[in-house]
């Protein structure tokens, strides 16, 4: 809906569709990110819209899952060139948003995760009393609607909620990254920002590829949009 929402008063401004949902889509993302305390980046415009909507089966694969050890993680950034610096400040962004309990409730049953902090373990069962329920919790427990480093004071006192965010700071090769960015909420901020412009022009479309949509749900009607 609010895509949509923004679709439409650009097109109301510009005189029809010439922003691209993919561009509207980045800088939602990071205008998003500033609203709450985030920091405040430029990012490259002029993408266009694929041709094609990908398969939802596609898009899942393509996201390795919560239970995923830092060989797996770097595996899966290093396939659209994205590195270990690129991974550990992209997760960050965990310091919003909310996770359901099937997605690491196996670390609290049968029996609590060694690496996980038992007094946030307590804390999490009051939300996940049994496995497979539909409830959420949010991921960083601090400061759970604001924009800051501490997702990764989370994972240095081990309360990192899903697998793939405790083993940032489990496995050498990130915990350097994940200790640096706790103390120092500003280098972080630099180092998010970087990734997520890297990030936003990966495999882009520009010039007279792809298509601009009118609708950023599905693919413009043969003839129809630029």
């Amino acid at each position: 809906m609010a895509v949509a929402q923004l679709r439409a008063l650009l097109d109301d401004a510009c005189g029809g569709a010439v922003v691209s949902c993919a561009d509207i889509l980045t800088l939602a993302a990071r205008d998003s990110v500033r609203l709450v305390g985030g920091p405040e980046y430029r990012v490259p415009l002029g993408r266009r819209d694929g041709a094609t909507i990908a398969a939802r089966e596609r898009v899942v694969a393509a996201f390795p899952p919560p239970s995923s050890n830092v060989t797996a993680l770097l595996a899966a950034v290093a396939k659209i060139g994205l590195d270990a610096a690129d991974l550990v400040a992209l997760s960050g962004a965990h310091t919003l948003g909310v996770s359901r309990c099937i997605s690491f409730d196996d670390r609290l049953f049968p029996q609590v995760d060694a690496t996980m902090d038992a007094r946030f373990a307590a804390h999490l069962r009051l939300s996940c009393p049994a496995k497979n329920t539909t409830n959420t919790t949010a991921i960083d427990v601090r400061t759970p609607n604001a924009f800051d480093n501490k997702y990764y004071v989370d994972l240095l006192s081990r309360q990192g909620l899903l697998t793939s965010d405790q083993v940032l700071f489990s496995d050498g090769r990130t915990r350097g990254l994940v200790g640096r960015f706790a103390v120092d909420q500003p280098e972080f901020f630099r180092r998010f920002a970087f990734s997520m412009v890297k990030m936003s022009q990966i495999q882009v479309m520009t010039g007279v590829q792809g298509e601009i949509r009118t609708n950023c749900s599905v693919r413009n009607a043969a003839g129809g949009g630029t």
